[in-house]
């Protein structure tokens, strides 16, 4: 019986059709982020969306320059404290949906895991599992050090559904680089606040 349920919960994790999107930060620690007020975009079109949807790369750009700024960075042309550049990925994920349609009576499974009706259940209905695909995309934001050429921060947007429709795009996109902006606004706080009590100890 245990199995069973098991098979059932699996099934509908996997019927799912998309997961919440979650956001990751990675930087050096070491890295002095408050001296830093310039920036220059780094071409990545291997990675980028710019060559198959010049469009929606020019919104996602435009998107991050936005809270670049929010930030205190200016865009300059040369010597920049960082270079700035995004990359992009997809992956196709199966999505399983069942339905059930007529009538039945207590029992079975349920009954019996439950403790219920001691026998199986009757009654008259079917099952119809349709398999479909969706695709989920993920997107990474590097900052660089233009000196020793090294990665000094990285925010990650996973699980987000793609869309068709480029405005509900963009709307998933805004919201996943908000999520980024205050995950590092809060891992900064905590940093701070880490080293004023080493530094008061």
């Amino acid at each position: 019986m245990k199995f069973r349920v098991f098979v059932v919960a699996a099934l509908l994790l996997m019927a799912a059709p998309a997961f919440a999107q979650k956001v990751y930060i990675d930087y050096d620690k070491d890295y002095d982020f408050d001296s830093t007020e310039t920036f220059t975009w780094a071409k990545t079109s291997e990675t980028s969306v710019e060559d198959a949807n010049p469009l929606m790369h020019s919104r996602i750009v435009n998107a991050i320059e936005h809270y670049l700024t929010m930030g205190q960075l200016r865009e300059v042309e040369s010597d920049p404290d960082l270079f700035v550049t995004y990359h992009t990925s997809t992956k196709e994920n199966l999505s399983l949906n069942t339905t059930s349609f007529g009538y039945g009576y207590p029992g079975g499974w349920y009954g019996g895991y439950y403790g219920g009706y001691g026998y199986g259940g009757m009654g008259m209905g079917s099952t119809s599992t349709t398999v479909s695909t969706y695709e989920t995309g993920t997107l990474v934001v590097d900052a660089w050090d233009p000196k020793t050429e090294k990665l000094v921060w990285r925010g990650t947007a996973t699980n987000m559904t793609v869309a068709d429709n480029p405005d509900k795009m963009m709307k998933r996109i805004d919201k996943a680089l908000s999520k980024i902006v205050k995950k590092w606004q809060s891992l900064k706080a905590k940093q701070a606040k880490a080293e004023a009590k080493a530094a008061g100890s």
